[in-house]
């Protein structure tokens, strides 16, 4: 092993816990994504507003994050990864409990906007840390596992909003 790829990758303690904080940020961000989707009739019941008003609860966290994802990307480049995926990752459980606490249409509509800047700063320097976690060798599988969770993620929403809407209140999606 040359002195230069002793510095390739975190050492395999430190590189399963960085991945594994990394697997859960995205996680919660694609299936937040997701599983609104299937509490919209049961939210706009609740808030006494159309389809039309509800389906916003959706858009916001999607235009929100298509609107700060370069952004957040070159401030990841600028600042630091670690500090934007942690800023994000503050920013989103903070905006989940805030989603929760919503009394109003308009108030959870907000916090979904804001909701969706925390998902796009985890986004958005996910791969960069990736690269950085893993070793040069071991970056395709590092790849792998992300796409693994993402694309679980998104198919899975549907299901945990159904399982979680069984039983809870829509607040318990966020």
């Amino acid at each position: 092993m040359s002195p230069s790829s002793s510095h390739d990758g975190l050492p395999v303690p430190q590189r399963y816990g960085a991945i594994l904080t990394i697997v859960l940020g995205i996680t919660m961000a694609v299936l937040d994504g997701a599983i609104a989707n299937v509490a919209l009739p049961t939210i706009a019941r609740e808030f006494n507003a159309s389809p039309a008003e509800s389906v916003w609860i959706v858009n916001a966290y999607q235009i929100a994050i298509i609107v700060s994802l370069l952004s957040l990307s070159f401030l990841g480049d600028m600042l630091g990864y670690r500090r934007i995926y942690q800023a994000g990752l503050a920013l989103f459980i903070a905006t989940s409990l805030f989603c929760a606490l919503s009394s109003s249409l308009n108030m959870l509509t907000f916090a979904r906007v804001l909701q969706g800047f925390g998902g796009a700063a985890l986004m958005s320097v996910n791969t960069a840390l990736i690269r950085i976690i893993y070793p040069q060798r071991y970056l395709g599988r590092g790849m792998a596992i992300n796409s693994l969770v993402v694309a679980v993620s998104t198919a899975a929403g549907p299901t945990v909003a159904a399982a979680i809407l069984s039983v809870a209140s829509w607040k318990w999606l966020f």
